[in-house]
């Protein structure tokens, strides 16, 4: 999975967690991030940063929040972008007592002296939210569809490295095997058993990146079998339900 997307989602659940059991929040950051701030709205008082997680959930919690969802599009323009920093589109909402609602979107950029990324959210205000908060609905057997689909097209255009990948989100996705986060050194996100096994999955079929992911050669194998449109078809319905399963898994619990 984008590791942008990766850790707004750990934040987001660990959030959810803290707020829900009415305890302090806990949060480990990945090894290749230098720091993490938040940058509020100005107050009264002043401006605030808030130097890191903790922080950031201790001040939000001081203002009322009273629940934090994940938002992020289930499609995109060009898949080809994703493979860059800053695509997501992703953000952090924030309801709040009163019924006042902002959202904190963030900003990564790399320091190459130390080696790590630096990541600025800063929030906004959303005016004249919808009645409502953002209900998402569990997509798991749309989602195994697509799997099973777009693993038989990367077989038949020889792509069979990618056909393996097809398969072992299907076997997250029915509780076979675990993803391979904790493999980079990623802590699972603060999920329920259920949610943490389709958020799994859709890390392991998040496949869209730059050079040598299936953005790469897979279109142009497609092309020369004359699968092209088959393929862009399958790999936006696989991008929409990757989507649809980080936001069900993260956000509804």
């Amino acid at each position: 999975m984008n590791g942008q997307m990766y850790q707004i989602a750990a934040i987001v659940a660990a959030a959810k967690r803290a707020i829900r059991d009415n305890v302090e929040i806990t949060y480990k950051p990945e090894k290749y991030i230098d720091n993490i701030r938040f940058q509020f709205l100005p107050s009264e008082t002043g401006e605030y940063i808030a130097p890191g997680v903790s922080e950031w959930f201790e001040r939000i919690k001081k203002h009322g929040v009273e629940d934090v969802k994940l938002l992020c599009p289930v499609s995109v323009k060009d898949r080809g972008v994703l493979g860059f920093s800053n695509t997501t589109q992703s953000s952090i909402l924030c309801f709040y007592e009163g019924g006042k609602v902002t959202y904190f979107v963030p900003i990564w950029e790399f320091d190459t002296k130390l080696s790590g990324w630096n990541i600025m959210y800063t929030e906004y205000e959303w005016d004249n939210p919808p009645t409502g908060k953002p209900e998402y609905k569990n997509n798991t057997k749309e989602f195994r569809d697509i799997l099973l689909r777009i693993e038989e097209l990367a077989i038949r255009i020889e792509c069979e490295n990618f056909a393996k990948v097809f398969r072992s989100a299907i076997q997250c996705l029915d509780g076979e095997i675990q993803g391979h986060d904790a493999e980079y050194g990623l802590e699972f996100p603060q999920l329920p058993p259920e949610n943490l096994k389709i958020f799994e999955a859709a890390g392991a079929a998040d496949v869209f990146g730059g050079m040598g992911s299936w953005n790469d050669e897979p279109g142009a194998m497609a092309g020369l079998k004359k699968l092209g449109k088959e393929y862009d078809d399958l790999s936006e319905e696989l991008l929409r339900n990757v989507r649809l399963a980080i936001l069900y898994s993260v956000n509804e619990w």
